[in-house]
């Protein structure tokens, strides 16, 4: 199979979600015009619509229905297929799974149902949604890709998009395999404590990744000269719901999604996909409209663009930007040339692409198995995005961790678990082994039993103030449920302005370590009175401090070489500078970085390692909406090293072993060996 994709970086698709019951809708498309647009934006690698959202297919079949205008023009996709072909592009087909308004128009069965017998159509939405686990519909779908092979044989890959839920199905597909498998019924409320509902999670994960495994094997069998690649957004820009682990991710040649948040979820979501990705360069997905698809006639600023394309290609990535066609097939060439622009400056690095071995000295781990919040706690995803800014901030190299790829931990100087109860048995063991040889490991919140087990002789034992006969009632705003107050000095040190009277507070009731071994370097602290006794306060507007309590807050032991830090207040999840300066404190007070970077806070620093040296890429994450020159001092390990700008090959300063200068949006600089 050819890894056609090995030193491709500039992708594109051109979304087709049009529908065909008016004569103008794609009436205007034009195989040529599409090809001018993709030379103009200087696109290498075309993703291209073979079918929509809509189910409407662009080309000949016998199992659904073409669109109208394809059926008056049937060499028109073939026609710009084979224009990029010749032009030395390589070219995805795009197919929607799951998402198809017409099979499931034309096999009502097929659809997706709540727990009520109400499709997601039902309640307003314009998707209908086709269950995986509908055995006549995955004969479709194999029909389909069947139907595709026979039109486009010169495609190099196929992306299948929208792997994922979007409803808690309880169709009969569903309920007769659940029934199978576990010999329950599909319970149907959400209850995080209750097994049954647990174990149903569990299986919509699974269904969905054995979903992405079938349709692979297809492909693979129909199409043997194929890459495959899934949309493997849904893990991050979703929740539980989507049922979406790395087990479909298994499926892809490569890891790649469209997402749409800003610049500190992109890069969190850079470092994931290029941490689980079996192969270089990861993909990033995100559309040229200003926030989604929505709003298809609004354009980010060049600016913008380039920001979200420069940091995905100084993570050693490829991009991908999302347009929409106009619903009489049109294009506009402004964005093409827009794009076009900003790749120029991309381009600029392609020939230094694959900089190097990321080097990363903290691992945060994330589980896409666990994305719920577990009464009413953060949840390890806004754990690990919100450490990810903290982490960014301090400028220490850091890299996410996902389920299946906690190896080689011993390359990390701390691993952070925020907030994570799920672990398999080889994770649990591979983590042991790293703090008995020397590792430093950083708990939180709700946290695996194996581990407290393991590492303190303690287990979580309800929560602060369980036994309160109210019920918690949301105001509309968060309110303090408990404090945590420092105990020992270099904790206190850490805590800053904040001691036994005026502790660190939490609006979340916190777990309960009921610990053997460890030192208790910080206590829980109450509030006077029952948080959830809306009738009796101590102050009207708040839950002041009132108590120091016998439970510890946060729990330090040694294991082996090593150590483990436990806190029961998740301090990375607060995005307020007073919780951010702490966790940093606890960092650099235990850990120290091969580098230390001066620069602003907005600046990150993204170091990879070849066999002459370093390159250290500088990334002004505001440059968009400021631009202005940053300031930077790198101190070096030793003084064996020169320093020079990678795309100029300019000469940068070094003094007693520090290079220093300035720099505005973003810098690459090698740090060449002697």
């Amino acid at each position: 199979m050819d890894k056609w994709y090995k030193n491709i970086y500039r992708r594109n698709l051109v979304d087709m979600h049009i529908n065909d019951d008016k004569k103008i809708y794609l009436s205007k498309f034009n195989a040529k015009d599409y090809f001018k647009y993709l030379k103009e934006a200087k696109i290498d690698s075309p993703m291209i619509y073979l079918q929509s959202h809509t189910g409407l297919c662009n080309f000949k079949t016998s199992v659904s229905k073409t669109h109208n205008f394809f059926i008056n023009h049937p060499n028109e996709i073939k026609k710009l297929i084979n224009l990029c072909k010749d032009n030395g592009m390589k070219v995805v087909g795009y197919y929607s799974l799951i998402f198809n308004n017409q099979a499931v128009n034309d096999h009502h069965s097929w659809e997706m149902i709540d727990k009520d017998g109400h499709t997601w159509r039902d309640h307003g939405q314009r998707y209908g949604l086709a269950c995986p686990n509908n055995k006549e519909y995955r004969k479709f779908v194999t029909k389909q890709i069947e139907e595709i092979a026979k039109e486009f044989p010169n495609l190099d890959a196929l992306f299948f998009d929208m792997p994922y839920w979007e409803v808690l199905c309880h169709c009969s597909s569903c309920k007769e395999r659940f029934y199978l498998e576990k010999g329950k019924e599909i319970p149907n409320d959400l209850d995080w404590d209750d097994k049954t509902w647990n174990e149903f999670i569990k299986s919509r994960q699974e269904w969905m990744a054995e979903f992405a495994s079938f349709v692979k094997k297809e492909t693979n069998r129909i199409m043997p000269s194929v890459t495959v690649e899934f949309n493997f957004a849904a893990v991050i820009g979703c929740d539980y719901l989507a049922g979406s682990t790395e087990g479909i991710n298994e499926q892809c040649e490569f890891t790649g999604g469209d997402l749409y948040g800003d610049l500190y979820n992109h890069s969190f979501t850079a470092k994931y996909y290029r941490s689980i990705s079996k192969n270089q360069p990861f993909e990033y997905m995100t559309c040229r409209c200003n926030k989604t698809l929505r709003e298809h006639t609004i354009n980010k600023s060049e600016e913008t663009l380039l920001a979200e394309i420069m940091l995905t290609t100084l993570h050693g990535g490829a991009s991908l930007i999302i347009d929409a066609i106009n619903p009489d097939g049109t294009l506009d060439h402004r964005v093409a040339k827009r794009l076009g622009r900003v790749f120029e400056n991309e381009m600029k690095y392609e020939k230094y692409l694959p900089f190097g071995k990321p080097l990363e000295e903290v691992g945060v781990l994330f589980d896409s198995r666990t994305q719920f919040k577990y009464h009413n706690r953060q949840d390890n995803k806004h754990l690990c995005i919100q450490l990810s800014k903290t982490l960014i901030e301090n400028h220490i190299p850091y890299t996410i961790i996902g389920h299946g790829k906690v190896n080689e931990l011993n390359r990390f100087k701390m691993l952070f678990i925020p907030g994570l109860i799920h672990l398999d048995e080889d994770e649990i063991k591979e983590i042991k082994n790293y703090v008995n040889s020397g590792g430093l490991l950083y708990l939180s919140g709700d946290s695996n039993s194996s581990l407290l087990n393991l590492f303190f002789e303690g287990r979580i034992e309800g929560e602060t103030n369980q036994d309160s006969p109210y019920k918690p009632i949301y105001r509309g705003y968060d309110e303090v449920k408990a404090y945590a107050c420092p105990t020992r000095d270099d904790y206190k040190k850490y805590f800053g302005m904040f001691n036994r009277k005026y502790p660190l507070p939490a609006t979340f009731k916190l777990p309960i370590l009921k610990a053997i071994k460890g030192d208790v370097c910080a206590k829980i602290v109450l509030p006077y009175t029952d948080p959830d006794n809306y009738n009796e306060f101590a102050s009207i507007h708040s839950n002041p401090p009132g108590k120091v309590s016998k439970y510890s807050a946060i729990v330090e032991n040694t294991f082996g070489k090593g150590k483990v830090i436990y806190s029961c207040l998740p301090i990375e999840g607060d995005d307020r500078c007073n919780y951010k300066d702490i966790l940093s404190k606890i960092i650099k007070n235990n850990i120290a970085s091969l580098f230390n970077i001066e620069t602003s806070k907005y600046v990150e620093a993204l170091i990879f390692e070849n066999d002459k040296g370093y390159i250290i890429n500088l990334f002004d994450l505001n440059f968009a909406n400021d631009d202005v020159s940053r300031a930077y001092k790198i101190t070096l390990p030793d003084s064996n090293f020169e320093a020079k700008e990678l795309i100029k090959g300019k000469r940068i300063s070094i003094k007693n072993g520090v290079v220093f200068g300035c720099f505005r949006n973003y810098l690459s600089i090698i740090l060449k060996r002697k």
